[in-house]
């Protein structure tokens, strides 16, 4: 049997009062769910043996084994598998964070939750924002809502943003966040920064939670940039990787490697765009 049930319902209400579509989420605390492990020596030199292999097989977009180490490691500690980490925590500007995927596959499965209830405000035909309320088995519930309104007023709303062309996902995961940071921060161990402030990381989410999406503000490692060849005939995916980073190339490529040259020449205008 299923851990959690899953339905959205529409409720029509008068013409002057919002309209909310509300996606619950019930999770079972009796089941399975994923635990925070404890870390052992073996467990230390198992990540840094594996570190080096998952950096040079270069699927995982990672730009060093440090950052993959960092990345397995924290992973671990929250319950997550080796490869599972890859997808779930992502190190953007060389800080890791869960995506918003990553810290709602882990509330949704955390036996501490009790529910979790996402409601899309319309009023009059228009989107408003997104309200989140979630509750704790012992009962300490918090809502927490993010509108459009709010991003306008905090001058989020600029021409070519996430949050022009994604407004719906982006006030989403930021009321989920804001819910998260007060009811489950053990939960998320306070990696809720993607989801409360993606536009800060030059990025844009997904309804689905992803990352796909870079910005003229990403801000691309601390490191000096070298310049792209001129000739784009003669750029390789490793010149990019050498010089940007795998995690800066995912970003600008939709968070895929490129895969062919055409990618890898679009991937250089838009990171030399970024960095000039």
């Amino acid at each position: 049997m299923p851990r959690q049930t899953t339905k959205q319902t529409t409720e029509q209400t008068e013409a002057q009062q919002p309209q909310r579509t509300e996606l619950s989420i019930v999770s079972d605390p009796q089941s399975n769910s994923l635990s925070v492990r404890e870390l052992t020596p073996d467990i230390w030199q198992m990540i840094n043996q594996m570190a080096p292999v998952m950096y040079k097989s270069r699927l995982f977009g990672v730009t060093s084994s440090e950052a993959a180490g960092a990345i397995m490691l924290k992973g671990y500690e929250m319950g997550l598998s080796i490869t599972a980490s890859f997808e779930l925590i992502q190190v953007i500007q060389g800080k890791p964070g869960l995506s918003p995927r990553g810290a709602m596959a882990l509330l949704l499965n955390s036996p501490k939750i009790k529910t979790i209830k996402v409601e899309k405000i319309v009023k009059d035909g228009k989107f408003v924002g997104f309200s989140c309320y979630m509750e704790r088995v012992n009962g300490f519930g918090y809502t927490a809502t993010f509108t459009l309104d709010d991003a306008k007023k905090a001058d989020l709303v600029k021409p070519g943003s996430g949050w022009e062309k994604y407004p719906e996902n982006m006030c989403q995961w930021r009321a989920i966040g804001f819910a998260a940071d007060v009811v489950a921060p053990d939960i998320t161990s306070g990696m809720t920064n993607i989801m409360k402030m993606p536009e800060q990381y030059g990025v844009a989410l997904t309804e689905g939670g992803d990352v796909i999406e870079a910005t003229a503000t990403t801000v691309i490692d601390a490191q000096p940039v070298q310049s792209v060849p001129t000739s784009q005939s003669n750029i390789t995916l490793e010149m990019l990787v050498d010089l940007y980073g795998a995690e800066a190339i995912m970003i600008a490529n939709e968070g895929k490697i490129p895969a062919d040259q055409a990618e890898v020449n679009e991937v250089a205008s838009k990171l030399a765009g970024v960095t000039a």
